[in-house]
């Protein structure tokens, strides 16, 4: 349902910048990255709020001017021009410049800031773009997230509503899980690898070493699981922030993007695999349907207000490139029901490898790199 155009401007020029950001922050699938510029006081070069959206290497500018909607006040050509010069002092250099004003949509305002923008463009200048009010609660309707935010916060709160989000209350994360890629040295044995050879066969070294590694293990971590470090981690936090209880309610979801694994777990080698636990678990993935729901357990089937629920963990591999990921979530109780999503982008680290193996004859000197693989840890490291 479409939100009224008459929707209540925010009460300050604060609360209006703080909605800029979650807006923008949303429709760029930036949320985490999008900041506000300085502090009050400090020269902001014409930028209030700036922001890399996703898939883009250059910043966005956001200038809010709030105006009084009972005095019909217009954002004049002026302000405009004035805050264009600020603009073009901003560093690193603008891809666009956005004007969200509070004030009403003005035709002969809309006409001026065109021509800017083509003139820009010609000249190989920042865009310049401009939203009235009229305009923000166009794409405020169009967001899921900044939606229920403001009209919550404008005293729009229901009786039953819900807020799923990460572990840090975002419904927007970027996860850098890490690959590795290995490069092997093939290399003609030189005078160093003699005088080690036989310093190691005289004095043991590389036994005692051995030795030594072993027991450091065995001591520190008996059961020797390891970790691939390829998956990233999160867990879906669920929050009642309606007036009544949300009742015997699931979440089920549905995992978007380019996966390479789902799975409860990030351990690939543990001596004590096949031990059941004792907890019984609140979520369940299937990774042939990329699929999932938390269903919590009986003692835990109730959100009473502002009440929190945390999933178990889920593990997700991506492919080693940068990509975006979305959880569509649907929550559905016995007295209410609701849907949305949540967004991950996933940038990789690959991490190097070497090797050095020793060859016989020149010819066979090379370098030759590996296939991008899971990087592998001890569990011990990651506690």
């Amino acid at each position: 349902m479409e939100i009224s155009k008459s929707l209540r401007r925010p009460a300050n020029w604060q609360d209006f910048e703080t909605l800029c950001q979650n807006l923008w922050g949303e429709l760029w699938n930036c949320s985490n990255e999008i900041k506000k510029n300085g502090r009050s006081g400090q020269s902001q070069s014409g930028v209030d709020i700036c922001g890399i959206p996703f898939d883009e290497d250059r910043y966005y500018g956001i200038q809010c001017k709030g105006k009084d909607e009972y005095k019909n006040e217009q954002f004049s050509e002026k302000e405009i021009l004035a805050e264009i010069e600020k603009a073009k002092l901003f560093e690193p250099p603008l891809k666009k410049l956005y004007f969200a004003t509070t004030a009403q949509k003005d035709v002969k305002t809309e006409a001026f800031v065109r021509l800017k923008n083509l003139e820009h463009r010609k000249s190989g200048l920042f865009e310049v773009h401009l939203y009235s009010w009229e305009d923000i609660v166009d794409l405020i309707d169009r967001t899921k997230h900044t939606k229920d935010w403001y009209l919550k916060g404008q005293g729009y709160k229901t009786n039953h509503s819900v807020a799923i989000t990460f572990e840090d209350g975002s419904t927007e994360i970027t996860l850098s899980p890490k690959f590795c890629k290995k490069r092997t040295n093939y290399r003609m044995k030189d005078e160093r690898d003699e005088i080690s050879a036989a310093f190691n066969n005289n004095y043991g070294i590389g036994k005692m070493m051995s030795l030594a590694n072993m027991f450091e293990r065995n001591q520190s971590d008996p059961f020797g699981a390891k970790i691939s470090l390829s998956y990233s981690k999160v867990k879906i936090h669920i929050r009642n922030t309606g007036i009544d209880p949300i009742e015997k309610y699931k979440v089920f979801l549905q995992f978007e993007g380019e996966i390479q694994d789902l799975s409860d777990t990030n351990i690939v080698e543990d001596s004590l695999i096949g031990v059941a636990g004792l907890r019984i678990p609140d979520t369940y993935l299937y990774k042939e349907s990329m699929t999932g729901k938390i269903v919590p357990n009986p003692l835990n089937a109730v959100l009473v207000g502002d009440d929190t629920f945390i999933s178990d963990k889920i593990f997700i591999k991506p492919y080693p490139k940068n990509s975006q990921i979305i959880i569509r979530w649907k929550l559905i109780s016995s007295n209410f029901k609701d849907e949305g999503l949540l967004t991950i982008n996933m940038k990789p680290e690959i991490e190097r490898k070497y090797e050095s193996v020793i060859v016989e004859e020149r010819d066979k000197v090379k370098s030759v790199d590996g296939e991008i693989e899971d990087c592998i840890d001890l569990l011990k490291n990651h506690k």
